[in-house]
């Protein structure tokens, strides 16, 4: 195995991607049963939405979830992909990104009634984000913490209580 310095990802490229993918839509489903709704999170790379948030069993949100690095621009693919999975739905859409380079590619998700909530970085699990510090790579990344999740959980309880969403589980 090489040193750190040439090795690009801290483990296997796609099971980093799967991983670091898994570990935001994961906390996001946490943050949600938190705050007293149910959530169901996608397994594996399925071919629908990351996450369907319900109230007392009523779907109320459905979401794609994106945890990218600030170097990664999201193809029109990728993005009509996800609009075909959110508009299957009769409910409030959501994509949930970290950020993108190309993010004014997501400028017209609201013709689709799509909303976006941008968490503003990467979340890694800790030996990943040291992987990148070691190689001061962390611009724009965080490690999973207490204090992310309640970055995170404020993002959240904010969309919630703009869009009329949060009942009386905020309350």
């Amino acid at each position: 195995m090489s040193d750190t310095s040439t090795r690009r990802f801290p483990i296997d490229r796609r099971e980093y991607f799967n991983c670091v993918g898994r570990l935001l839509a994961h906390r996001l489903g946490q943050i949600f049963k938190e705050l007293g709704y149910q959530s169901s999170i996608a397994k594996g790379q399925s071919n629908g939405v990351d996450l369907i948030v319900s109230d007392d069993n009523i779907q109320i949100l459905v979401a794609e979830i994106l945890n990218f690095s600030i170097m990664t621009y999201l193809s029109e693919d990728r993005k009509n992909k996800i609009v075909r999975n959110l508009t299957e739905y009769n409910c409030r859409r959501l994509l949930i990104f970290s950020c993108i380079a190309n993010e004014g590619i997501l400028r017209d998700l609201p013709l689709y009634a799509i909303s976006t909530l941008k968490i503003g970085y990467q979340l890694h699990p800790k030996y990943f984000y040291d992987f990148f510090a070691a190689k001061d790579q962390v611009i724009l990344r965080e490690v999973d913490s207490q204090a992310t999740w309640q970055d995170i959980k404020s993002k959240i309880v904010a969309f919630l209580q703009h869009f009329d969403m949060a009942y009386s589980h905020l309350s």
